[in-house]
């Protein structure tokens, strides 16, 4: 009889897409799939939903002797202290307030992990860049929100209620503008994609959102934008004095985006001599398969942890 093979299945749920894999302990991913949310969310019963998919995703894997040990999971959401619920997801609030992790670990009879999508992303980017896990990591992640995670000595920071590193929400002097997390102002709106999407329909009509900074990148309007999004790495700099600062997410990564400016900004905004002139910045990359790699190498953190 064929020896079975124990991997985790890591998954990372979007608003817009859904992603799973089976991670191997050396980190190969089989049976990734990328799915519109709405295809595993299609009742009124989200949980349901998901348990039924991943029952028959695990039947998928057991025809090729893989057994699942762990599932793991990653939200763009706030989650509670015990990380067993969603607290606050803008674009999942069908996923709001549902025990999670005891549902999922009773129907599937494994454990099951839930987490900040970015925290999964930290992890697989801690992994791939061969960044050590000792002191203190700060990650952020620009996309169409700012997303930051935090992880001092090899665990992620998650505040009394469960919910530190919500960067994006720190208040914009003079801003009024609305939050999906409800309130008003916060920093997001003006150092994240969507004020970027904003500014390309309002202002530069002549270029796609992906030429943006290719064609426009000098002019004030985006580099005040980038000047935004150091404020915000610079304020965590000051308060932590990370050992690493990792970047990435979309917005780094387009066509055309000043590093260079951005990271003497980041300077700029930073406490002289020091943390200013000792800083580690490394720019990681976007790859779809970063939640799900990242969610398994959580999973195996955590049993760990906890054997």
């Amino acid at each position: 009889m064929a020896e079975q093979k124990r991997y985790s299945v890591g998954i990372d749920i979007g608003g817009t897409h859904f992603r799973i894999g089976a991670v191997s302990p050396e980190g190969e991913v089989f049976h990734f799939r990328k799915l519109p949310s709405r295809q595993i969310f299609h009742s009124d019963a989200p949980l349901r939903d998901l348990s039924e998919y991943l029952a028959s995703y695990r039947s998928v894997l057991a025809v090729e002797g893989i057994e699942i040990e762990a599932v793991a999971i990653g939200f763009p959401a706030t989650l509670d202290r015990e990380r067993m619920r969603v607290l606050q997801a803008p674009n999942l609030s069908f996923m709001e307030n549902l025990p999670v992790v005891a549902t999922l670990t009773a129907q599937l009879n494994l454990p099951v992990f839930i987490e900040r999508d970015v925290t999964m992303a930290l992890c697989y980017d801690a992994k791939k860049y061969d960044v050590p896990m000792e002191g203190i990591i700060c990650a952020f992640y620009f996309g169409t929100g700012i997303g930051n995670a935090i992880c001092i000595d090899g665990r992620p920071l998650i505040g009394k209620n469960g919910t530190a590193g919500e960067l994006g929400h720190i208040p914009a002097d003079g801003s009024d503008l609305p939050c999906g997390c409800g309130n008003v102002g916060c920093m997001e709106n003006l150092a994240g994609g969507k004020y970027l999407a904003h500014l390309q329909q309002t202002r530069y009509p002549d270029a796609s959102i992906d030429e943006l900074f290719a064609l426009h990148g000098g002019e004030p309007q985006l580099l005040q934008f980038v000047d935004r999004m150091a404020e915000c790495v610079a304020t965590e700099i000051n308060i932590l004095d990370p050992d690493f600062v990792l970047l990435g997410g979309g917005v780094p990564a387009m066509k055309g985006f000043p590093r260079d400016v951005l990271n003497s900004r980041i300077r700029a905004h930073t406490r002289k001599p020091r943390p200013a002139e000792n800083l580690s910045i490394l720019y990681v990359g976007d790859e779809d398969d970063k939640g799900v790699v990242g969610a398994a190498l959580y999973a195996r953190q955590q049993q760990r942890i906890r054997k």
